[in-house]
């Protein structure tokens, strides 16, 4: 069994974990010191998505997809493969296309940045630059996992419902999450209480994620009591449950030791559906390469993740033994979305369209027919005198 923590398909987490390897090159656009970029990158890491969520929740997820995933100023963002200064560069000149859009107006930039420029002590002009160009950086992040993800409308829709509950405070209260962690039935002494603290202290410490301010929410107009995320009844059959390891004392071990699933998380509820738990697979290996990290650019672009079917829906025995019903409520991929049959059709279509554009050229030129009257004359002239000499040759010889 391979498990997966449900911060993977956090935008919060993943965003937070991306972008620090470069707080040094923002801190130098925005003439900051180090510690005081880092703490501005973490508030602007709120703000931006409190922002997107706002966002969503004003338009929609063909919105998200087509105003800012699928925007100019990304687009030009994510021809650079590598952080360099030429990156940092591109952000700047894109920078407040993106933040303008995202954002309700610039009055709300304006106290955004006000507000973070209090808490590290610096001019708002300063901060502004380093919120505006982490604004586009961010959303060039997520376009791209969005992107390796293969997510559609509803599946966007659906991740967006999810991210209010990583931002709230009880997910942030690590002593409650170890108290739920604890089984009721089991008798555990002040000391090994005291060791399993300080194995979570030291969890959060690595992590070292600040908890949300819900200060945010007030500033974009986001309204998390009218997120309800959307729970799919029938991907919930128990047969599901069980076959893509939803309920850990139903896993047979022989089983399913391959398949994927998410770690238990005190306030956090996800649904085990194969596209959620791809795109938490995919988020951990994009971070793991660390993409943002300062390098020169590579020769050619990194290719995407990818992530082996069998930890998603398991072995081809754990699916044998899977009812009919809860086989066909898996979500198969759809073959629309295969650009190998698409590069197939284009060329199938466009190689029609030239025969097709050959053969009309040839009956309406003239020429054409004309040589091949002319062609077919020479030969009936040359077959007659053929006939003429050979009877002249037959009445010599007799």
């Amino acid at each position: 069994m391979t498990t997966i923590s449900p911060t993977s398909v956090s935008m919060y987490d993943f965003l937070y974990q991306d972008t620090q390897p470069i707080v040094s090159l923002l801190a130098d656009a925005a003439a900051l010191s180090i510690p005081q970029a880092r703490r501005a990158t973490t508030a602007s890491l709120q703000a931006i998505v409190s922002a997107l969520l706002a966002y969503h929740q004003r338009h929609s997820s063909q919105a998200v997809s087509k105003k800012l995933f699928g925007r100019s100023a990304i687009k030009d963002l994510r021809q650079h493969n590598a952080m360099s200064f030429e990156t940092i560069k591109s952000a700047l000149y894109h920078r407040h296309d993106v933040t303008d859009t995202l954002f309700l107006d610039s009055a709300t930039i304006e106290q955004a940045c006000s507000r973070i420029a209090d808490e590290i002590d610096a001019s708002p002009i300063k901060v502004n630059t380093l919120l505006t160009s982490l604004c586009v950086i961010a959303i060039r992040e997520l376009a791209i996992l969005s992107e390796y993800s293969q997510l559609d409308s509803e599946e966007l829709d659906k991740w967006f419902a999810l991210q209010s509950q990583f931002l709230a405070a009880a997910r942030f209260d690590h002593t409650l999450e170890h108290k739920n962690n604890v089984p009721a039935d089991l008798a555990v002494s002040n000391t090994e209480v005291v060791q399993a603290e300080i194995v979570r202290t030291e969890i959060v410490t690595t992590n070292n994620i600040s908890p949300f301010d819900s200060y945010w929410y007030q500033l974009t107009g986001f309204d998390s009591t009218q997120v309800h995320p959307v729970q799919d009844m029938q991907q919930a059959t128990p047969n599901y449950l069980k076959a893509i390891g939803r309920s850990a004392q139903n896993i047979q071990r022989d089983q399913h030791d391959d398949l994927l699933m998410f770690e238990p998380m005190s306030a956090i509820a996800l649904p085990h559906q194969r596209w959620l738990l791809q795109l938490a697979k995919i988020a951990d290996i994009y971070l793991s390469r660390n993409r943002l990290q300062i390098a020169s650019e590579p020769a050619s672009a990194p290719t995407p993740p990818l992530v082996n079917l069998a930890l998603l829906g398991g072995s081809l025995d754990s699916a044998q033994a899977i009812s009919a019903d809860s086989t066909a409520s898996f979500k198969s991929y759809p073959l629309w979305k295969n650009p190998v049959i698409w590069i197939t059709l284009a060329v199938i279509a466009i190689l029609s369209v030239l025969a097709m554009i050959k053969y009309q050229a040839k009956q309406a030129d003239p020429r054409t027919s004309v040589t091949q009257k002319v062609v077919q004359k020479d030969k009936r002239e040359s077959a007659q005198q053929q006939e003429v000499i050979e009877e002249i040759s037959n009445n010599a010889e007799h």
